[in-house]
């Protein structure tokens, strides 16, 4: 038995064909969005997820 039927399929293939299109053509964006209970626990901004690869390892090391 197939955890999707074939409707549920095509249905899935159309929603990210019009996203593709959607992103490609217009201005569609993205947000990510942290949620914490504690103030400190995530960092303000994004700036720790583009560290160059060099710091990184300096950092792990």
């Amino acid at each position: 038995m197939a955890l999707y039927d074939e409707r549920f399929a095509r249905m899935w293939e159309f929603y990210l064909s019009a996203s593709e299109a959607a992103f490609r053509n217009s201005h569609h964006v993205v947000f990510q969005i942290q949620f914490s209970r504690r103030k400190d626990a995530v960092p303000p901004g994004r700036e720790y997820l583009y560290v160059r690869r060099t710091q990184r390892q300096d950092v792990a090391a």
